[in-house]
């Protein structure tokens, strides 16, 4: 098997060589600037990131500012592959150029303006929290699937109505981005994830699809925050047949405690 191996590689041609070893280089590089999660004492996060190739075009960060609230985004860039990967570079410096108590909304008009500026012609969908101690969670989405809040009393999900246009489309938004407010109590539990995850289709090309997606959360609503978040990925995973995924997926449950 090793022999096989060894001869298939004298096959590939020296250019395509090069590329696959740049494609991992970036790969690697990747995941070297993908963020820790911030540890807080009044929230416990979970994360799955899964590319769909070497490298992804899902992104996410956080920003902890002195009040210690939390900030979290997750962004899905258009597209697969490199272009789709140098774009969530982007993304990562400008957050690191937004100021740690900017509004969601500003925060995301500000993101915005910097990617729309360079006219790459692709776009950003997004999302974008910061959750306060006090449980006070604010958010604002960016052409995005709305965040799913499960509450722990057992009342129905919540989820978000503004959603503004995915970044980098227009410096100027012909849809406002809008903070809305959500005041979290102990044992609430926040999902946030790219449409890798409700795209993810089985061998009849049939989607996962959003209302599955609420009906397991709905029906498992009472799973500790990681047990949820690696449930989910699974039922997904088992609905698909276990076929591949088709696009980059990120899922990140948190539990405010």
């Amino acid at each position: 098997m090793q022999q096989a191996i060894q001869q298939h590689s004298y096959c590939v041609l020296p250019k395509e060589q090069s590329y696959q070893n740049d494609l991992m280089l970036a790969a690697d590089f990747q995941r070297a600037v993908l963020p820790k999660i911030i540890d807080v004492d009044y929230l416990d996060i979970a994360i799955t990131y899964e590319p769909f190739d070497s490298v992804s075009g899902d992104v996410y960060d956080f920003i902890l500012n002195r009040e210690r609230e939390l900030a979290i985004f997750v962004g899905d860039a258009t597209g697969h592959g490199i272009s789709a990967a140098l774009m969530t570079m982007m993304v990562h410096i400008a957050i690191d150029s937004l100021k740690a108590n900017l509004s969601t909304d500003d925060s995301l008009r500000k993101l915005n303006r910097l990617i729309a500026s360079r006219h790459t012609g692709r776009s950003v969908s997004s999302v974008f929290l910061r959750i306060a101690p006090d449980g006070m969670m604010k958010v604002s989405h960016a052409g995005h699937p709305s965040i799913i809040v499960i509450p722990a009393d057992d009342s129905g999900l919540v989820m978000f109505e503004e959603a503004g246009c995915a970044l980098g489309l227009f410096i100027e938004e012909p849809v406002k981005y809008i903070e809305e407010t959500y005041l979290l109590k102990p044992g609430d539990k926040i999902i946030a994830y790219t449409d890798g995850l409700i795209e993810w289709r089985n061998s009849f090309k049939e989607t996962y699809g959003h209302n599955r997606l609420l009906n397991f959360i709905n029906a498992h609503r009472q799973l500790d925050f990681e047990s949820l978040k690696q449930m989910i990925y699974n039922d997904a995973k088992s609905f698909a047949h276990h076929e591949e995924i088709n696009d980059d997926l990120t899922l990140l449950v948190a539990e405010y405690t």
